[in-house]
């Protein structure tokens, strides 16, 4: 009685959202081909990926939420390894299907949103990038999308205060609990708690002039720690003042705007810092950075050329308790292919016509990573940058998209060629080398093709 009794006093409040004309239901459906993979994969495999789902949107003057869900299948002989010699969106998980051919796993995101004046508080699962760059190194979209909660502050036209916290997968079990999960049916793991919080201010001191400046702290074995919900105190007294067993990073990222629609831009990550050393064979002094160039209209009207370059030390994004390393199920918080990496990527994008076209090129280096490349370096050995070699990929892209008459509904053709070399698929293979050339063959209705 006591349960019928709360459905009817929320019934008023579900029946006005329902009826509600700022209210859109949607349904989502995708269907990707890909003839060799792309570079989803290392070997010549055929993929086909495909989503079904429901979109809903919700606004009036204060409040908006956004939901999208989609089931996602894939078929074909993947590895656990999809994606991560890519720049894609990392998935959660991936299941092999108990009772059909093929995969599956799940992609969400979902976001409350109040406005009051200048100030607007999220809740939700989503996914943030900080800098000016496409690609990210310091907070990137690569991981999958992650329970958090935040806000953002206009302070004035030129200055801006943003905040957030959020709930990480650590992917290291707690043996405390999965004894309580185990038994002859079936067994679960818990994993020990990673969170981060991270705060940004961003200002325009000068016109055409753009800066922030970034800092996140990893923490982990408890579920919020208070110290962390100050938004505006700085967070390295903090991790001090709690005995050094966090992880602190810092950042800053710039953007210069010139003549003719052009931008110069950088941007600098730092995970360890000790200054004496900066000029030291040996040394603590653990960076990424990001050096940029894009201009608009070129060529083509409503067009964007983008020319970059990203660069990662071999033990940045990795910290001396595993614990603390900024990840999330496995997948870097930062630059998408992680640390002792680099990256040249080239992007154009134009309309014609009725059709998006957009050329992509990208080329990818990365060096071994490992806890003794880490464990060495916090006792003072200094490894040689790709010493024991590295691995590689090119790959060269283009993509045709068109809005079909019916709304919401778009169709892709892309043909692109990938290059591997010297990969390995896990820690008992082999190394290999691939050159494959794959047509791919999209249909979207309601879901953005890039997520």
């Amino acid at each position: 009685m006591i349960t019928i009794k709360r459905y009817f006093f929320y019934l008023p409040f579900i029946f006005s959202l329902i009826y509600s004309n700022n209210l859109k239901v949607k349904p989502i459906i995708y269907t990707l081909y890909s003839s060799n993979g792309s570079d989803w994969v290392y070997e010549k495999k055929t993929i086909t990926s495909f989503g079904t789902g429901l979109g809903i949107e919700f606004n009036n003057r204060s409040w908006s939420i956004m939901v999208d869900y989609l089931q996602l299948g894939f078929l074909g002989e993947i590895n656990h390894g999809l994606y991560e010699y890519s720049s894609k969106k990392g998935l959660p998980y991936i299941d092999k299907s108990k009772d059909a051919d093929g995969y599956w796993s799940e992609y969400v995101k979902a976001k409350v949103t109040y406005e009051l004046n200048t100030i607007k508080v999220h809740l939700g699962i989503f996914d943030r990038q900080w800098g000016f760059g496409k690609n990210a190194i310091h907070i990137s979209k690569k991981a999958p999308s992650y329970p958090q909660f935040g806000f953002d502050w206009k302070i004035n036209d030129n200055l801006s205060f943003i905040y957030f916290h959020g709930f990480l997968n650590s992917g290291i079990p707690d043996s405390s609990q999965s004894v309580y999960y185990n038994n002859e049916i079936s067994q679960r793991t818990f994993n020990i708690s990673r969170n981060i919080a991270s705060h940004r201010i961003q200002f325009t001191p000068i016109k055409d002039l753009e800066l922030g400046f970034n800092e996140t702290v990893i923490y982990a074995t408890r579920d919020i720690d208070i110290h962390y919900l100050i938004p505006v105190a700085p967070f390295y007294p903090i991790e001090n003042y709690l005995g050094d067993t966090d992880n602190i990073q810092m950042g800053f990222d710039l953007c210069l705007k010139i003549k003719n629609k052009q931008r110069l831009y950088f941007g600098f990550f730092m995970d360890e810092l000790t200054p004496e050393w900066i000029f030291n064979s040996k040394n603590h002094n653990w960076f990424a950075y990001q050096l940029g160039y894009n201009k608009s209209d070129l060529i083509f009207q409503n067009s964007y050329f983008t020319l970059e370059y990203n660069w990662t030390d071999q033990r940045i994004y990795k910290h001396k308790y595993e614990i603390n390393d900024f990840y999330s199920h496995g997948e870097p918080l930062g630059f998408w292919a992680g640390p002792h990496a680099e990256e040249l990527l080239f992007n154009y994008f134009f309309e014609l016509g009725d059709y998006d076209i957009e050329i992509d090129y990208s080329y990818v280096k990365r060096g071994l990573v490992s806890r003794l490349v880490v464990d060495d370096n916090y006792n003072d050995t200094h490894d040689q940058r790709y010493s024991d070699g590295f691995s590689s990929r090119d790959y060269y892209s283009c993509s045709i998209k068109r809005d079909s008459r019916i709304k919401g509904l778009k169709y892709i053709l892309g043909i692109n060629q990938t290059i591997f070399d010297n990969i390995r698929l896990n820690d008992d293979s082999n190394y290999i080398s691939s050159n494959k050339l794959s047509l791919e063959l999209g249909i979207f209705y309601n879901f953005n093709s890039n997520q």
